[in-house]
């Protein structure tokens, strides 16, 4: 009996804990929320140009006023590229806070963010006169990473860039959260053999349940909406692995608690996801301090 108030007492204290570390870590900005972007890798280049986003709709025409010292060559190209009009399509330069064109540099990338269209084709002019214009692509990703090969005018998005990312980024929660939620195992005594399948199997399913979630809402740029679906994915798989393990873990004697299993599962969740937070905010901190 003792056990399991200490055991409940324990549970309600990490939530308390869970709570203020999330206030806490999650940043808070006038404009919060993540912002579209299109980057745009230009191969095969000429050697100066400008780049730009073309769209298929009406919108205000950009008035370009040049500086005292621009250049000839670069005010033509900019007001071919501001002015460009063909078959419906304009020049994009409906972005009231970030550049709507680019001079071009060693890498020859470029990133066009905060208000982007989905629907649009890529425009570059070069300082001799040459406009090349790519084919139309629809976006797939929220921030949508696109190369454009000027000699074979193809202009294509990069689904899968990324993908090393995400398999890293699962891997680490899924060996974070064995790690974590094997030292509750431990503190509960309930570390053996006989439970140690039946653990990896649970953690193995509801880790990629969770993290299928997080990929796929980051990928289409939702990150907001995580603040409220991850907690709720979160008492899903507590209730999920509460129920697997109630009946199938057993103690050092070979003996069934279904009370103190269930209590296992909720703790070892809530234990896994405090010490990450604490861990995150630590590994952050030093971080920063190297890179000061």
């Amino acid at each position: 009996m003792n056990f399991m108030k200490k055991t409940k007492r324990m549970i309600l204290s990490l939530f308390i804990m869970l709570t203020a570390f999330m206030a806490l870590s999650f940043p808070s900005h006038a404009d919060i929320g993540p912002k579209p972007s299109i980057s745009v890798e230009i191969r095969n280049a000429p050697k100066d140009y400008y780049v730009g986003l073309l769209v298929d709709h009406e919108g205000h025409r950009n008035s370009f006023e040049p500086k005292d010292d621009t250049d000839i060559n670069d005010f033509k190209a900019i007001e071919t590229l501001t002015g460009y009009e063909e078959n419906g399509w304009r020049f994009f330069s409906d972005n009231p806070v970030t550049s709507v064109y680019f001079k071009s540099n060693a890498d020859n990338k470029y990133n066009f963010t905060y208000m982007v269209p989905s629907t649009f084709k890529i425009i570059v002019v070069s300082l001799d006169g040459q406009v090349y214009v790519s084919n139309e692509i629809t976006k797939q990703k929220f921030n949508a990473e696109c190369t454009y090969d000027i000699e074979s005018g193809k202009l294509k998005e990069n689904v899968l860039a990324g993908a090393k990312g995400y398999v890293l980024f699962a891997l680490c929660c899924y060996l974070a959260t064995i790690i974590l939620e094997g030292l509750a195992l431990l503190i509960f005594g309930l570390f053996n053999k006989k439970n140690i399948p039946c653990f990896l199997i649970a953690n193995t399913i509801t880790q990629l349940f969770l993290n299928a979630i997080i990929i796929s809402f980051d990928y289409h740029g939702a990150d907001l909406f995580l603040i409220l679906v991850v907690p709720v994915a979160e008492i899903i798989i507590m209730i999920t692995e509460g129920l697997i393990y109630r009946k199938r873990l057993v103690n050092r004697y070979d003996e069934v608690s279904t009370k103190k299993n269930f209590f296992f599962a909720i703790f070892a969740n809530i234990f896994s996801i405090v010490m990450g937070v604490i861990i995150f905010e630590i590994v952050g901190f030093l971080a920063g301090l190297i890179l000061d």
